[in-house]
């Protein structure tokens, strides 16, 4: 119970988002089920709504599963931080557990002097169903409005999405240089090789940024803070 209080605001970000992705992927041609069903089963938040986007662009398979891995490679780190700082937990606690990471919730936990599991599960496990809540309102109320009420929900995601970038690159020049080559790169690439252009473009884009973005700037100071948190943890075992 405790773990749920505390998860408690991040249900008020993610509903929204979740009713955001839902109309991205009904957009993109899924039904209601394989809407809800990926917010169940997958559960990547922004790589959710990169699935719907290639899947509206007419990717290829591979391509979405390739790029949702490299997308999504910051849970396999997640998890070990995670399950490092956690008191005595099973394999097959774990296991399950593992599904519910997401950044605000490992952000979350990692800063707790709390290291019980059940805390975790129940602060990570409310976010993911206001996750799967907000998909569900999400195809439910999109059936009932008009089309174009509906498809400004897409636009929201967007506006979202600025709001979370403008902040970061309006104190660092350096971020700002970055997204716009990166943006560059991916507009390029898709004369040249078609849906490959999103993977190469983030891939060259991380490249590029190790050069030329501290790291501070990039994971702010809740991540940096528990980065701290998991190394003291692994040098005390």
């Amino acid at each position: 119970m405790h773990g749920l209080k505390l998860g408690i605001p991040i249900t008020f970000g993610y509903i929204p988002m979740g009713i955001g992705y839902a109309a991205l992927a009904i957009k993109a041609g899924l039904s209601p089920f394989e809407t809800v069903s990926m917010s169940v089963l997958i559960y990547a938040g922004a790589g959710q709504i990169m699935i719907a986007t290639m899947l509206a662009q007419g990717a290829t398979l591979f391509n979405i599963v390739l790029t949702s891995f490299v997308l999504n490679f910051r849970y396999f780190v997640m998890n070990t931080c995670i399950y490092n700082k956690v008191d005595d937990a099973s394999l097959a606690v774990r296991i399950p557990s593992s599904h519910l990471a997401v950044d605000e919730a490992f952000a979350m936990f990692m800063l707790m002097e709390e290291s019980s599991i059940w805390t975790y599960i129940g602060l990570a496990g409310i976010a993911w169903m206001s996750w799967i809540f907000g998909a569900i309102i999400g195809v439910i109320v999109l059936n009932v409005l008009p089309i174009i009420v509906a498809n400004s929900f897409n636009i929201s995601l967007y506006a979202l999405f600025v709001a979370l970038l403008v902040p970061a690159v309006k104190e660092s020049k350096e971020l700002a240089i970055l997204v716009v080559i990166t943006a560059i790169l991916n507009v390029v690439l898709q004369f040249f090789i078609g849906n490959w252009s999103l993977i190469i473009a983030i891939l060259l884009g991380a490249l590029i940024g190790m050069y030329i973005v501290d790291d501070d700037t990039v994971l702010g100071d809740e991540y940096n803070a528990a980065d701290e948190t998991c190394s003291n943890k692994e040098v005390q075992q």
